[in-house]
């Protein structure tokens, strides 16, 4: 389903609040070199996403900060080297943030843990 060939090829980064105890909303701020995307407050089981073209130079990169209560991770959402040969195929990257870390999916199926809490 990809909609370009490498180069201005379009992504799409799902960032998902899967924690099962939302005493607090997830905080979730991503940003690139050119663009700050805001911040934005998920509730359980919300999903926030964006859309964007792999840049010229294949350096596209983002990457989010994300809060719950008293835990924060800084994290790379997506760049040219790793994260796009993963999700070529799909287009699609997806991040589950939940208490025992932060999963990644090109599929929004299976997951594998890409990060820990500090």
């Amino acid at each position: 389903k990809a909609s370009g060939l490498g180069i201005f090829q379009r992504y799409e980064v799902h960032i998902i609040n899967n924690f099962e105890n939302n005493t607090d909303e997830l905080i979730v701020n991503c940003r690139s070199a050119d663009d700050d995307l805001g911040e934005h407050f998920l509730d359980k089981g919300e999903d926030w996403h964006w859309q964007f073209r792999v840049n010229f130079f294949r350096s596209t990169l983002f990457y989010c900060n994300v809060q719950w209560g008293e835990l924060g991770q800084r994290f790379t959402s997506f760049d040219t080297d790793n994260i796009s040969s993963t999700c070529e195929e799909t287009s699609t990257c997806f991040w589950s943030v939940r208490e025992d870390g932060i999963y990644f999916s090109c599929d929004n199926k299976n997951y594998e843990k890409r990060h820990l809490w500090p």
